[in-house]
């Protein structure tokens, strides 16, 4: 069974061509080339990578807006009720958090949105 891929466009595309004529990506995986694909822009990075690094991204996230929750309510019986995270993905298919000021132009980031469920029954 093919692998799916994600294509990530950069401004540096560093696919290496190895011998053979076998593109490899970034993370040194053969990319196999079908003429479907074979045009497209961007680096391909496998889905699986990608859902493994969105996943650590997460659980590392959760870890810490559970701590910031935590002190808003001990501090003043604040709520957290919605996050904004714009995150970006590189060329290897790993996700950083955007800092204040960063910018990548466009549509090169990921832009989650997380808001507090309603326990309203």
């Amino acid at each position: 069974m093919a692998e799916d891929y994600i294509w990530i466009v950069t401004d540096s595309m560093p696919v290496e061509i190895q011998r053979g004529d076998t593109p490899r990506s970034p993370t040194g995986e053969d990319v196999v080339r079908s003429p479907k694909i074979a045009s497209r822009p961007g680096i391909p990075i496998p889905a699986n990578k990608l859902e493994q690094g969105m996943a650590e991204f997460l659980n590392t996230m959760g870890r810490v807006l559970k701590h910031a929750q935590e002190r808003a309510q001990d501090m003043g019986g604040m709520e957290l009720e919605e996050v904004e995270l714009s995150v970006e993905v590189n060329a290897e298919g790993q996700l950083s958090l955007l800092g204040s000021g960063a910018s990548l132009g466009g549509s090169s980031a990921i832009t989650l949105r997380f808001r507090k469920v309603s326990n309203a029954s």
